[in-house]
């Protein structure tokens, strides 16, 4: 009993500040930008998980850097259905407060060295609008904080 109190007490003197907090955000494949704010702070880690597909049932689903090998071919024809032709098809495309738009890569990458990210960020599947209907799949993104 006297442990537990003291360990209590312990917590209190711990700022908040110091504790670690995520930030998710479920990207869907069949919206355009979606929407994630950030506190200030700095970035400890950028993760994901799932998977989402640009033609449901046509291609096995990828993760945030797209199609690639024989499947990024076989989209070839269909490539003025890209959101942006500098990007693969399928890769998770992040835009931050200023309006840049990077890969989902390039943001990690640059996210934990940020002095201090807070902001709007915005998250989608590199797919054009008027083609979203036939994508399937959510992938998760998580940014842990302190």
């Amino acid at each position: 009993m006297y442990f537990a109190r003291y360990a209590s007490f312990l917590l209190c003197l711990v700022p908040a500040a110091a504790q670690a907090a995520d930030y998710c955000i479920d990207v869907q494949s069949k919206k355009g930008w979606q929407q994630l704010a950030l506190p200030a702070g700095k970035i400890r880690r950028v993760s994901y998980s799932g998977g989402w597909s640009v033609i449901n049932g046509m291609f096995k689903p990828v993760g945030p850097r797209g199609y690639s090998g024989e499947d990024a071919k076989k989209l070839g024809p269909f490539y003025g259905y890209k959101f942006d032709q500098s990007y693969a098809f399928g890769e998770m495309l992040v835009r931050d407060q200023a309006g840049r738009i990077v890969p989902f890569a390039e943001f990690a990458a640059l996210a934990v060295r940020a002095t201090d990210p807070a902001g709007v960020y915005a998250f989608r599947i590199n797919d054009k609008n008027e083609v979203l209907w036939d994508n399937g799949g959510v992938i998760r993104v998580c940014i842990s904080m302190r």
